[in-house]
């Protein structure tokens, strides 16, 4: 292998490495959301003091993954030209994820009022948050592969696909329930229809990236 070749090559692994290490921290943001959202399910007021402890290690986790961004492409910068630029719109991409759960969380605590939040209600967010959990998991591990189990890629983005099927089912059926009901007021139902909107984009979203990784397995 020429010394060009091994160069590219090393490159390539130390890119992965932190974006590996970004994924991961992606899976913690929407884990964190997750338990957010349970606790606001629970008690908005009563847990109001756990509930900005979440918002605050949320924006920790940010500032880690922005870290990791800007030292990839401070490293990296010249990658583009080395053929490797979709490596570097990937973790922009990844980056937009992170923002995606900061914004539901912070729909979610403008809502106090939930004596109109019914169980129907709660068991859709349930599933929305659960099949994103599920979605973040496969692309931890389809960015993994990319580095160490490259044939198992399209399995993970084609998974990744079907997850985000799924979730626009339950986003719709969502959507129709609340313009159906007649029990919510027109205020909270554009509240929550702000914020599983804003679900059903960081689905989208990751299924953006699932598609840029299998670009990169096969380019």
């Amino acid at each position: 292998m020429s010394l060009k070749k091994n160069t590219i090559k090393k490159t390539k692994n130390q890119i992965l490495t932190l974006l590996i290490e970004h994924s991961r921290i992606i899976y913690s943001v929407i884990s964190e959301m997750g338990v957010f959202y349970t606790s606001w399910k629970e008690n908005p007021e009563g847990n109001k003091e756990e509930m900005e402890k979440k918002k605050n290690k949320l924006q920790m986790l940010e500032e880690d993954a922005d870290a990791i961004k800007i030292r990839l492409i401070k490293e990296f910068s010249e990658a583009g030209t080395q053929g490797m630029g979709n490596y570097m719109t990937l973790i922009l991409r990844m980056d937009n994820v992170i923002n995606s759960a900061l914004e539901f969380v912070d729909l979610l605590s403008k809502i106090h009022n939930l004596n109109e939040i019914n169980n129907n209600i709660e068991s859709r967010y349930d599933k929305l948050i659960n099949e994103l959990l599920k979605m973040t998991d496969i692309l931890k591990l389809a960015i993994k592969n990319l580095q160490n189990k490259p044939q198992k890629v399209l399995e993970n983005t084609t998974t990744i696909h079907e997850i985000e099927n799924e979730i626009d089912i339950i986003f719709r059926e969502f959507l129709d329930y609340l313009y159906d009901n007649d029990n919510i007021s027109i205020r909270l139902i554009f509240r929550l229809r702000d914020s599983i909107k804003v679900l059903e984009e960081l689905a989208d979203r990751i299924h953006d990236i699932g598609d840029l990784i299998r670009v990169i397995r096969y380019s």
